[in-house]
């Protein structure tokens, strides 16, 4: 709680320096904000949000190493009393929902105007959630519509436990259902935070669909990590694809949902692959690839170029 007199201690994370120092020069005019510091991309938010600690982070979401929606995730475990305030140039389902399930209290556009901005600083520090319009708009889409498929082209994320029956002949019947309950947990909770649905599930693979390909592999990723976090002997394997499908009654048809179970069975525990159309629709920013070459793919003509997603806990 701040005494009188006291300023709102605000970092600034954006990899545009003139972003940064506009935004710099417009709260330096400010009686009751202080900024603290700048921050390039998301470790180093990171890295000053705890060695600063800043009331609230003004917060980019794509930017190199580790891109917004992470470093706020990230604060919310190691620097729980910081706020974040997400300012960012897109406005659409792949960036609104998944910030704000990260943990962010406001999600602003990069064309707010400068007083609003100082405006929603101030509700964040406060405990007050931000929203601008289209942001409000997409949560309430989510709220209105949670269970809708999405139609036309999606990416399809396949996972599946590696090795599961050997799992259960070592550990037991009792010993591997709680360890597939926790993975099933885990699955589910980081599908909600990325704003996928769960198509189906048969035994211990999962078919999930998303409008957004960086969605998609931000769900794929999340899965890894938090298994990883949750030191279960569990290895799982992840594979995407984008394309056209067919939306069913209970599911999807089409060869993109093939292809996708394909690169899954491709994959190896603990590793997350997708096609050349996935990798090139989510870009570089926030994530990095490995080329893993030309594949031969059961059941598909040629050779399909895969890329490993790399991820780290």
């Amino acid at each position: 709680m701040k005494v009188d007199g006291e300023k709102i201690r605000v970092l600034i994370a954006d990899d545009h320096e003139v972003v940064r120092h506009g935004l710099r020069l417009f709260l330096d005019l400010l009686e009751d904000v202080e900024v603290v510091g700048e921050a390039e991309n998301g470790r180093a938010a990171i890295a000053q949000a705890r060695e600063l600690q800043p009331d609230v982070v003004v917060m980019d979401l794509v930017m190199p190493e580790l891109d917004g929606i992470a470093a706020t995730e990230a604060l919310r475990e190691q620097a729980p009393d910081v706020k974040v305030l997400a300012l960012s140039t897109f406005n659409d389902e792949d960036h609104v929902l998944p910030t704000l399930a990260a943990g962010a209290s406001g999600f602003l556009t990069k064309d707010t105007r400068p007083e609003e901005i100082a405006h929603a600083i101030r509700s964040v520090f406060r405990g007050d959630p931000v929203l601008c319009t289209e942001a409000t708009r997409r949560v309430l889409r989510r709220v209105h519509g949670e269970h809708v498929r999405p139609e036309g082209t999606v990416t399809v994320l396949f996972t599946d436990i590696e090795s599961s029956t050997p799992l259960v002949e070592r550990l037991g019947d009792e010993q591997a259902r709680e360890l597939f309950l926790e993975h099933d947990r885990i699955v589910r909770e980081t599908l909600e935070r990325t704003g996928g649905i769960e198509v189906e599930r048969e035994g211990d693979k999962f078919m999930l669909a998303f409008s957004s390909a960086r969605s998609a592999v931000r769900c794929a990723v999340g899965i890894q990590r938090a298994l990883a976090q949750s030191d279960s002997r569990v290895r799982v394997r992840a594979g995407l694809n984008t394309g056209d499908v067919i939306a069913e009654e209970r599911g999807y048809f089409g060869r993109a949902v093939f292809v996708a179970s394909r690169v899954a069975d491709a994959a190896g525990g603990g590793e997350i692959l997708v096609s050349e159309v996935t990798r090139h629709l989510v870009g570089d920013d926030g994530f990095e690839f490995r080329d893993r070459g030309p594949h031969e793919l059961k059941g598909l003509k040629g050779r399909h170029q895969l890329f490993e997603v790399v991820w780290s806990a």
